[in-house]
């Protein structure tokens, strides 16, 4: 038996139905969207700033294939600096688009690989490298994957992360 609790709760509604005749069509709207592809609920004032990022991002797709930005003389990026802007939205919306699912196994590995590489960095770091603040990096990862991601709303913690991880991969557009 698997912990997903979507599956948990399509099979509750599935043993709910049983002997009824089938089920009704919130039921059915139930099932699908507890089985559905796993993105956050896009209601509301976040829902909308999602998708107009993801349609931004579309959109830059299109202007740096076509030949507009080489006719008007501006916005032409090379692939080091398309490859960063288009890097910086995808994490960004793999952040504020998706909840890191939640399984024992994706626990421990939240938890110990923020640990073990931390330890890895400091270790492995020349002596006149700056390494205090590397824990804290860890402890922030590892307190966002223990306090967990609900599918109805973004944390504040997971909008930080969206925000650090897009600045991070914009780095090589900026510098």
């Amino acid at each position: 038996m698997t912990d997903d609790p979507n599956q948990q709760q399509a099979a509750a509604v599935e043993n709910a139905a049983a002997g009824r005749g089938g089920l009704s069509q919130a039921e059915l709207d139930a099932l699908v969207a507890s089985s559905d592809t796993g993105g956050r609920g896009g209601a509301g004032t976040i829902g909308i700033f999602i998708t107009c990022v993801a349609l931004t991002w579309s959109l830059f797709q299109l202007w740096i294939a076509s030949p507009i930005p080489f006719i008007v003389g501006w916005g032409v990026f090379n692939d080091t600096e398309s490859r960063s802007i288009h890097l910086a939205f995808a994490i960004f919306l793999a952040f504020a688009a998706f909840p890191a699912t939640r399984s024992k196994f994706q626990i421990g590995l939240g938890v110990t690989i923020p640990v073990v590489l931390a330890f890895l960095f400091m270790v492995g770091a020349k002596e006149s490298t700056v390494t205090w603040w590397i824990p804290l990096v860890a402890l922030a990862v590892v307190g966002a994957v223990v306090l967990g991601s609900p599918k109805d709303r973004v944390p504040v913690w997971e909008w930080a992360m969206a925000v650090i991880g897009a600045c991070a991969a914009l780095y090589l557009f900026v510098f």
